[in-house]
């Protein structure tokens, strides 16, 4: 089982000032309650840190909204370009998630969202699914 001290050793750019003990515990323990240690085996640590990294990015990024969308809007990643007219009324946004840069992964949602959810979706892939013949 993946706890803070072994969470901040693999995560180091979560430090305690960026992200407190309490919020990578939480995560982790609804981690270890989502992801069935028997089926995940040798690799539940890694899954749990993935998935926790994945939910406090996704924090991070709505508490920098001020929009009030609660990061609705954030999770979509930058906006890198926004046009707008006023008469005739149109407005645009781009932005930079992996789903706006075509790189998304088929069937992960809101993994992929974030890198480490991109990680996470790979081994939820594999785990579990036995064996492979060459």
């Amino acid at each position: 089982m993946c706890d803070v001290a072994a969470f901040r050793e693999a995560f180091p750019q979560f430090s305690p000032d960026l992200v407190p003990d309490g919020r990578v515990a939480f995560h982790l323990r609804v981690a270890g309650k989502l992801l069935p240690a028997t089926r995940w085996g040798d690799l539940l640590e890694e899954g749990m840190g993935l998935y926790a990294a994945h939910q406090i990015t996704l924090e991070l990024e709505a508490a920098k909204d001020t929009a009030g969308t609660g990061g609705i809007n954030a999770a979509a990643g930058p906006v890198t370009s926004e046009t707008k007219t006023v008469g005739g009324l149109s407005h645009s946004t781009t932005r930079t998630g992996a789903a706006a840069q075509g790189n998304a992964l088929s069937g992960a949602g809101q993994y992929n969202l974030t890198s480490y959810g991109q990680q996470f979706w790979a081994l939820v892939q594999i785990v579990g699914a036995g064996g492979m013949v060459v």
